[in-house]
């Protein structure tokens, strides 16, 4: 099974890697900070393979790291480290993946 949800993951969390490079020549520590939250992508992949309650609690560490990345990204914005547009688009995009996580881990069997 394919889902759409894996590209979109895999090209945020490229696309995140490359706004690191910008936001640590402002401030090292939030982006090793989100350099770290944003495996998103490896929770998502563990998450999406798993069974049982097992799904379920690594999609939540997925959801909760794009969560973080969100945060760490609108704190970057506010800081003037990157330009508010890219950060919208970002956090959108980010907000979709977490939304569809959420969906993944509790819909009804």
């Amino acid at each position: 099974m394919k889902l759409r949800i894996v590209d979109d993951i895999v090209q945020s969390v490229g696309t995140i890697h490359q706004l690191c490079h910008v936001i640590a020549r402002h401030d090292p520590d939030l982006s090793k900070q989100l350099r770290r939250a944003i495996t998103v992508g490896l929770n998502s992949g563990e998450g999406l393979s798993a069974r049982a309650g097992n799904r379920t609690v690594r999609l939540e560490s997925a959801m909760n790291s794009g969560r973080e990345v969100i945060f760490g990204l609108r704190i970057a914005g506010a800081a003037g480290y990157l330009e508010g547009e890219r950060v919208a688009k970002e956090v959108d995009t980010l907000d979709r993946i977490v939304a569809t996580l959420f969906k993944l881990a509790y819909r009804k069997k």
